[in-house]
């Protein structure tokens, strides 16, 4: 049966045409999103806010930037006292969103520890052109610190030392989705049907590429766990991030020595490949509702699916990284000092409870264990001398 609201836009009609009728679920994701005329992405639909599709934790308000800035100082400083051999540091920001993370990041750490400002750069890699328009905007007021634009591929040819920073930007990467069918594996495919002159989309069964044939062989020694699990239904669904090894393995060539941090919503691989998550954690979103139909508004929502933790720590160490730690976002945040921002807004004029009351709504938000607070943050090294120790402030017990 067709669904009437999977309708599909002239531009994909063509795109799907042009490969014969159809194409992967993993191009469908890559074309809604990051279509050069017409992505969700690379056009600037996007917008992330109260007022936008989806809030992230840098979009509430600075406090997010001030208690992460905490961590990156620590970092940087390891380094620097480590005698890397590096003039200049460097803050990279992977998938910059707003650019609002950027700009207060260093804002905070020029707070912090003023010396360092001079010391570093500020670089962001973003891919569409629409997003970095609007980072512009927002990160062109900086004073006192250079920045600049860069891809991975320009970073590649002139390696940097320093921090790297994924903030929810994996889970958007483009998936594989797995449908699993009478003792049989397929990959899922999107199609065209056609129904009174009019384009609808629906899933298909595709033969599986080599690659998920090698992701099937490897699978329980990637994720620890038996796969697939026992019991599940016929037509069980899931997805495979299958882009986020060759991400690891150019960043290893990136960073010289320094750190990554990435923070995303993950899940463990015996919750996440689980008998009873029947179709897996792909949703899409459109301001601010949350829609399992990800067949809908093609090229107007945002989609995303979780990071398997397991999985995500294994594609890292396979390429040239050591993995330092994971913890949820609550955890991390309260081991950096959330509760002293907490405890501070007890001393708020009458004038000013307004946004007192608002900046703790907010706060409370970034740690809340039904959203934000379980959000991972998963760090990593990438060490070449040996001799580089970095301390991980936000894996130590929460300050009260």
């Amino acid at each position: 049966m067709i669904d009437p609201t999977a309708r599909c836009p002239q531009w994909l009609v063509d795109r799907i045409g042009d490969s014969g009728g159809s194409i992967s679920f993993y191009r469908y994701m890559d074309l809604v999103l990051n279509d050069p005329d017409n992505g969700f992405y690379s056009t600037g639909k996007l917008t992330i806010g109260k007022n936008g599709d989806f809030c992230t934790s840098p979009s509430l308000n600075n406090d997010f930037a001030r208690l992460l800035a905490i961590q990156v100082v620590d970092w940087l400083l390891d380094m620097e006292k480590s005698g890397i051999d590096s003039k200049l540091l460097s803050i990279v920001e992977v998938g910059p969103g707003e650019g609002t993370l950027s700009r207060d990041l260093i804002v905070a750490i020029a707070e912090i520890e003023p010396d360092l400002i001079s010391k570093i750069e500020l670089v962001l890699v973003e891919l569409n052109v629409g997003m970095r328009r609007r980072q512009e905007k927002v990160v062109n007021n900086l004073e006192g610190i250079n920045y600049r634009w860069s891809s991975i591929e320009d970073l590649i040819l002139r390696p940097v030392t320093g921090v790297v920073i994924a903030n929810e930007v994996l889970d958007a990467f483009p998936v594989e989705r797995l449908v699993f069918s009478d003792n049989k594996v397929f990959r899922q495919g999107v199609a065209l049907k056609k129904m009174n002159d009019e384009y609808f989309l629906e899933f298909v069964d595709l033969k599986p590429t080599s690659r998920i044939v090698k992701f099937l062989k490897e699978s329980n020694t990637l994720l620890k766990i038996e796969f697939p699990p026992k019991d599940i239904c016929n037509r069980w669904v899931t997805e495979w991030h299958c882009d986020i090894p060759s991400w690891f393995r150019k960043l290893s060539k990136v960073l010289i020595d320094g750190s990554l941090l990435v923070v995303d919503y993950a899940m463990e691989s015996k919750r996440y490949y689980n008998a009873m998550r029947k179709d897996g954690t792909l949703i899409s979103y459109r301001n601010h509702v949350a829609n399992s139909n990800v067949l809908k508004d093609a090229g107007f929502c945002d989609l995303t699916a979780h990071l398997c933790i397991e999985s995500t720590i294994n594609y890292a160490l396979f390429n040239g990284w050591k993995f330092m730690g994971e913890t949820r976002q609550g955890q991390a945040l309260l081991a950096l000092g959330l509760s002293n921002f907490l405890y501070s807004l007890q001393n708020t004029n009458n004038n000013d409870l307004s946004s007192a009351l608002n900046r703790r709504e907010s706060l409370l938000r970034l740690v809340d264990p039904m959203g934000l607070g379980d959000f991972r943050w998963l760090a990593f090294q990438k060490d070449n001398s040996d001799e580089l120790i970095l301390g991980n402030r936000f894996l130590e017990e929460p300050i009260n």
